[in-house]
This record gives C-alpha cells, sequence and structure tokens, in this order.
C-alpha cells in the first residue's frame, strides 16, 4: 500500500513538472503558475509520506534526497516567479533542473529507508538536511545562471538574474558550510573527534570552498557577460554531481 502511495506520487510530480516545463517554454505564465502550486503539493505530500513510512525527515537514498530537492527547487522558483512579476524574463530552466531530478530516482527503488539509529540526533538531522537544501539552492543557482545566458547583454534583466543567482550561490554556501559544521558536532559527540568518522567531509567542505571561490573570481579583463556567467557555472555543476554521485 505504502509502496504503491510512493510510485503514485512520483509519477504524478514527475508528470507535473513536465506540464510545467512545457507551459514554461510556450511562456503560459499564468496557467504554469496554478500547475506550479500542484506541483508544490504533489512533492510536498511525497515528502510526508516519506517522513509518515520513515520516521524521519528524507535524508539518504536517491529516492528521498531527490524528492527533498525537487520540494525546494520548485518553492524557491514559484517564490522567484511572484518577486519577478515585474520583469519579462521567462525561466523554464529551474523547471527541467527539477524534472531531471525527479527522473534521478529511477535509479533507486522509490521506497524509504527504515529508521536508522541516529536519525533522531538533531545534528545528523541538521548535517543531512542542510547538505540536501545547499545543493538544492546551488542548483537553482545554476538555473538562473542558465537563464540570464539567454538574456541581452546590457539589459537590467540579465544583471538581476546574474546578481540573484550569485547571491544564491553565496546562500548554497552558508548552507553547505552550516552542514559540515553539524556533521562535525555529531561526530564529537559520537566519537569523540569531529573528522574521525571520515576524513572525506573536511576535504569535500575545503574543496567546495575552493570551487566557490573560483566561480566568484572570473577574471576582471574578461568585459563578456556570457563567459562571466560559464565560469560560475563549471564548478557548481562540479559540486553537483561529486554529491550525486
Amino acid at each position: 500500500m505504502t509502496e504503491n502511495l510512493s510510485l503514485s506520487l512520483f509519477c504524478c510530480t514527475l508528470f507535473l513538472l513536465t506540464i510545467n516545463v512545457l507551459l514554461a517554454i510556450l511562456k503560459k505564465k499564468k496557467i504554469n503558475l496554478i500547475f506550479g502550486f500542484i506541483t508544490l503539493l504533489s512533492v510536498l505530500i511525497a515528502v510526508i509520506n516519506i517522513y509518515l513510512q520513515s520516521g524521519h525527515l528524507p535524508m539518504s537514498g536517491t529516492f528521498e534526497k531527490m524528492q527533498n530537492m525537487v520540494l525546494i527547487i520548485v518553492l524557491l522558483g514559484l517564490i522567484y516567479e511572484f518577486i519577478n512579476r515585474k520583469k519579462d524574463i521567462n525561466a523554464p530552466e529551474f523547471w527541467i533542473i527539477a524534472v531531471i531530478f525527479q527522473t534521478l530516482a529511477f535509479f533507486d527503488e522509490l521506497k524509504v529507508d527504515p529508521m536508522f539509529y541516529m536519525y533522531d540526533n538533531i545534528f545528523v538531522a541538521m548535517f543531512f538536511q542542510l547538505r540536501l537544501i545547499s545543493i538544492a539552492v546551488l542548483s537553482f543557482s545554476v538555473s538562473m545562471y542558465l537563464t540570464s545566458l539567454k538574456l541581452e547583454t546590457g539589459t537590467d534583466e540579465k544583471s538581476f538574474m546574474m546578481h540573484h543567482a550569485a547571491n544564491f550561490t553565496l546562500l548554497g554556501a552558508i548552507l553547505f558550510i552550516a552542514g559540515e559544521f553539524s556533521g562535525s558536532m555529531w561526530a564529537q559527540l559520537a566519537y569523540g573527534d569531529s573528522w574521525r568518522w571520515s576524513k572525506n567531509f573536511f576535504t569535500s567542505g575545503a574543496m567546495f570552498l575552493l570551487a566557490l571561490l573560483g566561480s566568484h573570481l572570473a577574471p576582471s579583463w574578461i568585459k563578456n557577460k556570457n563567459v562571466q556567467i560559464l565560469l560560475s557555472i563549471i564548478p557548481l555543476l562540479i559540486i553537483i554531481i561529486l554529491f550525486l554521485t
């Protein structure tokens, strides 16, 4: 019963996201906004269903992680649509990224992980949640950069998108580091050593910061805005790929 419900919610969300992509490409903003809220409700119910089955928020497993990230991306996208009502910017990119993440769940069984003995620890919950939210925020930043690529250089719309994409990148970095700190506290309490449980977490955090630093240090002599955008996108894509793999 519960597995059938998970599958139904997954398929429903994937179908709605596909409709959102098509409506966004066709520039049917008002209709897409209505479908967007239905999509948000669908994925929200899916996340609630995961919690009811497992006893914890989505934390591990491709299916759980993708549902959580899609929820954040769709929510950010709808908020952006309201903020952006005065600007004539068509942005199907965040819907496309949400579809990609939802599709990735096909590579995992559409089941939730059973209750793990440490999932009720506040630092464990914060570690997983902040990391997932940070990757979702960075993915949304990538979508904004992709949208800005197609906008004409020198326009307020292009500057608007690039500025907000950079802000979301910074927000994603802050959330990621907060998650790493939570993981450190978890390890300190559980094992008496902040990073004894996995040296890779500290390394990934350092690499993450270096990648973000590189994304904000595009050479000043590069006047082409599209080149600057690409230089900002590349390290973010590397981070997302590393996280997913």
